[in-house]
């Protein structure tokens, strides 16, 4: 695998106005090893050893190599680029889907670029996001966000094909792997239903602006309802904010209306603690809380009642789907996977009063 003999030693990249500059033949040959070798390093076509690949990776790195992945797309009938649309990777959920989908297209021998909208970007934002992956000729695109809806993603599906990733889809076109939020919201619910809790408030945000809460909220309060419980919707139409329903919450909490608060997010449920605290609302004795996710670091700390979602296991099956669909192009079933998360019990949620 070595293809020094000969060579006349790296080429002088001292003029170099950009690292785009600098070429795959340079880097191989201050590695020590062929182009096909250092070819093979970037894009993964067939396995090399660590000690090569962490050999052309140091090189390009002292040259400043930008690996042109593009090129290499246009270049060939089909691309192994996939692209990824990415709904606010500071939230923790999604920040670990980027995590687990990237590490399980790398072992798959694929590229994946992906393009993130801000957080206060919707679904219009996240349609140009889509059209910018198309401009990239990726492969096939994921889709990670509960914004976008399926009758945005169908003029896609007669070019790449897509795979909804962490959100429930129906449609007979799409492929997804997502959690199974019914389940969840079922888990979520009976626990405070067998705490005792016989009144509760249930935050709610539209479809508009997040299909997956939307559909928590809407599950939770209809277990809850299913078991006689008294449940206060509480709507939250604006999109990007997670403060909204904290004012009709302490206020129901303290008219004596409710016991309890459920949250479609624990990004939510953090949102409202500061304001319960400066309302004198105390967690549990006051009102319990639950939320959803059980991604964030330390909520064990916490102490956050919530329901773990299967992220890893949603980025494994998505690469896998994925990954059959682009090795069977004729390939007409679709793939519509479910699931469920597991319950985390923590101090947020208290008894309710006595019968």
């Amino acid at each position: 695998m070595r293809a020094n003999e000969g060579a006349e030693g790296p080429p002088d990249t001292s003029h170099s106005t950009s690292p785009l500059n600098v070429t795959m033949e340079a880097v191989a040959t201050a590695a020590g090893v062929s182009r096909a070798t250092a070819s093979r390093v970037f894009y993964g076509s067939t396995p090399v050893s660590p000690r090569t690949r962490d050999a052309v990776y140091a090189a390009a790195e002292k040259l400043g190599y930008v690996p042109n992945v593009m090129a290499r797309s246009l270049a060939a009938h089909g691309s192994d680029i996939l692209g990824l649309l990415l709904r606010d990777p500071t939230n923790p959920a999604y920040g670990l889907l980027f995590s687990e989908l990237q590490s399980h297209i790398s072992r798959a021998g694929l590229q994946m670029v992906t393009v993130a909208p801000s957080r206060t970007e919707g679904a219009h934002f996240e349609r140009q996001a889509l059209n910018r992956l198309l401009g990239l000729r990726v492969g096939g695109m994921f889709v990670a966000t509960g914004v976008i809806r399926a009758e945005m993603l169908v003029p896609f599906l007669d070019v790449v094909p897509v795979v909804v990733v962490g959100r429930p889809e129906a449609h007979p076109g799409i492929n997804s792997v997502s959690y199974d939020e019914e389940d969840n919201a079922i888990q979520l619910a009976d626990a405070v239903a067998e705490h005792g809790h016989r009144a509760v408030a249930v935050v709610t945000p539209s479809a508009e602006n997040s299909v997956t809460e939307n559909r928590r909220g809407v599950a939770m309060a209809r277990r809850l309802r299913n078991r006689g419980i008294q449940v206060h919707a509480i709507p939250a139409p604006t999109f990007g904010r997670r403060d909204e329903g904290v004012q009709e919450i302490i206020a129901l909490r303290r008219s004596g209306r409710i016991t309890a608060a459920m949250f479609p997010s624990d990004w939510r449920l953090i949102a409202f603690l500061p304001h319960a605290q400066a309302a004198g609302v105390r967690v549990p004795d006051d009102l319990s809380l639950t939320g959803c996710d059980g991604i964030m670091q330390g909520i064990d700390l916490l102490g956050f009642t919530t329901l773990r979602i299967p992220v890893e296991r949603a980025a494994q099956r998505a690469v896998t789907v994925m990954k059959s669909t682009l090795d069977n192009p004729g390939r007409t079933e679709i793939t519509h996977e479910l699931l469920p998360g597991t319950l985390v019990p923590g101090r947020t949620l208290g008894h309710g009063p006595p019968s």
